[in-house]
């Protein structure tokens, strides 16, 4: 999954249907995906496509930060705000995965350029949940370069969403503003009931 710099020659033909996944921190994309590999979805996520690079220079558990930091890299110094999901795109025609989740999206213009490339082939799937319930979660988690304390679990959240950040940096709250209501779920409930909706929200998208 390393990047290669060039356009792919990606279209709509390539694909079944592609989801973009963008949520808040912890809020549930893990279940989304896990739900959706019983439709036939494959998943990449930016996260494990910014490690590979990362894992090239020898850096083997990045933290968060190191995470952000190289996803802000890629955009600016591409001047392509779609730099990373489109090598995933390409990753997975390679494959010849016809249904894929691109788990990990943060910047609006992701959505919008791969609408461009993929036409009604593409949607955006947006999941979010109250703070407190996200911060439980992700301080639970306990992944290999996860915020430890919860005022640094607010860091990180913070630049997710784009507070103070660049436009080609994380702006996961104006890319959540693009997404159809349809296709927003708020994980508030419990997950019987989140587990429903993803579950009928499939079908839905798959026609």
């Amino acid at each position: 999954m390393t990047p290669a710099n060039r356009q792919p020659g990606i279209s709509g033909a390539d694909f079944d249907l592609v989801i973009g996944l963008t949520g808040l921190k912890a809020a549930g994309k893990d279940v989304f995906v896990e739900l959706a590999r019983g439709h036939g979805f494959e998943t990449i996520r930016t996260s494990d496509v910014i490690r590979a690079v990362l894992r090239d220079r020898g850096v083997e558990q990045p933290s968060v930060i190191q995470l952000q930091d190289e996803g802000d890299r890629g955009r600016r110094e591409s001047g392509d705000g779609a730099y990373w999901q489109k090598i995933m795109l390409e990753t997975a025609r390679r494959q010849g995965w016809r249904r894929l989740i691109c788990n990990g999206v943060r910047n609006p213009v992701e959505p919008l350029a791969l609408e461009l490339l993929l036409g009604d082939r593409y949607v955006l799937v947006g999941i979010v949940a109250p703070i407190d319930i996200r911060a439980q979660r992700f301080l639970k988690r306990g992944q290999a370069g996860d915020p430890a304390e919860l005022w640094e679990f607010l860091k990180v959240d913070d630049r997710d969403r784009g507070i103070g950040q660049p436009m080609h940096g994380q702006q996961v709250d104006r890319t959540l503003a693009l997404v159809e209501p349809a296709n927003l779920y708020n994980n508030a409930g419990t997950l019987e009931d989140y587990r429903a909706w993803i579950g009928g929200r499939i079908l839905a998208l798959l026609g």
